[in-house]
């Protein structure tokens, strides 16, 4: 627990520095919001600091959700199966499919940028995701029995499945999902995205749960992934589209988008970004 910590910690002072270093370069250019902004910082650092405070309750919230009338519930078990199924490789393959559907028939913009971009923050988060879990190496609840939250395996998680719960990837392909669909939806009408938001996001709550239901991973690691995935999606919609003509664009969507407005760089009482 103790090198959770101070990585966490060590991570937090350097991103100050970061986040300067990003102000610097974005106010040479007008209307350009650094890659990552305060908001995004914000919301990584409630999620790193309420999992830790959620892990005190992580054995807690296992037990009761592995307890028999919970587990011989056949509908839960049917919802679980299927919000379960939900995960990095089915979300990233139906963005990409619908990315190359969309150039095959040579759809509007908005529908290619929506594509790419969503695929783009799925991988973006899951890939990040990866790195942390394999590095922390932290046991999955059944590993355990459900009986020790801070049983850490540092480097393990790399080389086995059950020393990979934190954070959790299904949460973080799941809300980058959600985030980047919002966000583009946002770019287009603010009413749509009060109706697209809150159902994306309440959707995208499901595969972590599931995964819990399953004894797969902690609350925490459902928290984290959440976070991660969130600014993932945000993050990659605001790049893209506050920087019109950049390579990736270019090579995979074709014509530049044009520019957001300066006020629109965050999601802060709405749905701007």
């Amino acid at each position: 627990m103790r090198r959770l910590v101070a990585l966490i910690s060590g991570a937090s002072m350097a991103l100050p520095s970061l986040l300067s270093a990003q102000a610097s370069d974005s106010s040479r250019t007008t209307n350009r919001p650094p890659l990552i902004t305060w908001l995004d910082a914000g919301t990584l650092g409630v999620g790193i600091a309420g999992s830790i405070a959620l892990m005190g309750a992580d054995v807690r919230i296992a037990r009761r959700l592995q307890s028999d009338h919970l587990q011989d519930n056949e509908t839960y078990q049917n919802v679980a199966d299927v919000a379960a199924a939900v995960n990095e490789k089915s979300l990233f393959v139906v963005g990409l499919l619908t990315y190359g559907v969309a150039k095959l028939v040579h759809a509007p913009r908005t529908t290619t940028d929506i594509a790419w971009h969503t695929s783009e923050s799925i991988f973006i988060a899951s890939a990040t995701a990866t790195l942390v879990r394999g590095i922390l190496g932290r046991s999955r609840p059944f590993v355990t029995a459900d009986s020790n939250a801070y049983d850490y395996h540092p480097g393990k998680g790399f080389a086995e499945l059950k020393y990979r719960a934190y954070p959790s990837i299904h949460a973080a392909a799941a809300f980058a999902t959600a985030a980047s669909l919002t966000a583009e939806t946002a770019r287009h009408s603010q009413r749509a995205a009060w109706i697209v938001g809150p159902i994306s996001y309440s959707l995208a709550a499901l595969p972590g749960l599931a995964r819990m239901y399953d004894d797969k991973h902690w609350a925490s690691d459902i928290a984290m992934g959440a976070a991660l995935g969130a600014v993932s999606g945000w993050a990659t919609v605001r790049y893209h589209h506050h920087r019109p003509g950049n390579r990736l664009d270019k090579i995979f969507i074709g014509t530049a988008s044009p520019t957001i407005a300066a006020g629109s760089l965050g999601l802060v009482g709405r749905f701007t970004f």
